[in-house]
């Protein structure tokens, strides 16, 4: 019995350009697969061609970068300059009120300008920071304390043969270990600041 068997040789050409149809026949299918996956999606939700066509979606991000450059666009540029000042100063506000917030010590008085001389206070401690002439001079330097989130407390005292002096103090508290606990646990505060540990009478 004969076998007739016929073997088949591809030269490399061949070869090559079955592989290329393969590959091209792959990306084909694959990209028609998925466009038509996505009709068939938007389709079964209820999108239509003029729909998709109309919406191009845009993260939050883009859409206030490019509603910002549409408005500056009409902007003069004093007008450029006093809404970066404006918008700067609202950050910083902000930024003072969350600080003040996440500082401010428990054993503070609430922020007062001027604390009245009473009973209440009289027999607690204080950690005073500045002795003034005048009330502006006093004010002024409590400032730069309430800019910090702190509330300095400014105490009116007659002194005999020198007049009246404003003192300038942070926290009341009931003893004096209290009060050195406080100058200990804000040190970044009072290192380098002249301060002094006295009780109100």
């Amino acid at each position: 019995m004969e076998e007739n068997n016929k073997v088949i040789i591809f030269e490399k050409k061949e070869i090559i350009i079955v592989l290329v149809f393969v590959v091209v026949l792959i990306i084909t299918s694959f990209t028609l697969g998925i466009r038509l996956g996505k009709k068939l999606a938007f389709d079964a939700s209820g999108i239509r061609d003029e729909d998709v066509k109309a919406v191009e979606l845009k993260s939050a991000v883009e859409e206030d970068v490019e509603t910002s450059i549409s408005e500056d666009s009409k902007l003069t540029d004093d007008e450029k300059l006093k809404k970066l000042m404006d918008e700067s100063k609202l950050r910083l506000t902000n930024e003072l009120e969350k600080f003040s917030q996440d500082t401010a010590p428990a054993t503070e008085t609430p922020a007062t300008e001027q604390a009245p001389q009473s009973s209440a206070m009289a027999g607690k401690y204080t950690i005073q920071l500045g002795s003034y002439n005048t009330v502006d001079e006093a004010k002024q330097f409590a400032e730069g304390f309430t800019v910090r989130g702190y509330n300095p407390i400014i105490n009116e005292v007659k002194i005999a043969g020198k007049g009246t002096w404003y003192r300038v103090s942070l926290g009341l508290f009931n003893t004096v270990e209290e009060a050195k606990s406080y100058i200990k646990q804000e040190q970044s505060l009072f290192t380098g600041q002249e301060h002094v540990i006295s009780e109100i009478k």
